[in-house]
């Protein structure tokens, strides 16, 4: 005749399997290398009538898909 096995204990919350995933690894320490930031931007950035329609004719077609037909 088999023996039969022990019963294991069942875990209180029987639907948690979000934590089936082991804990994340530490973060490494942060790196000594500093960067730099510029802004080569000038005072006033130049565009031309083509871009500008460009975006409004884009934004059009957006805003007509979120808020309908203008009236």
């Amino acid at each position: 005749m088999p023996r039969k096995s022990q019963p294991r204990d069942l875990p209180t919350d029987l639907h948690d399997y979000l934590n089936i995933l082991p804990p994340p690894l530490p973060r490494p320490p942060p790196s000594r290398v500093s960067f730099a930031v510029t802004d080569v931007w000038s005072a006033k950035v130049p565009f031309e009538i083509d871009e500008l329609q460009l975006v409004e004719a884009y934004l059009e077609t957006v805003l007509a898909e979120l808020l309908g037909p203008l009236p």
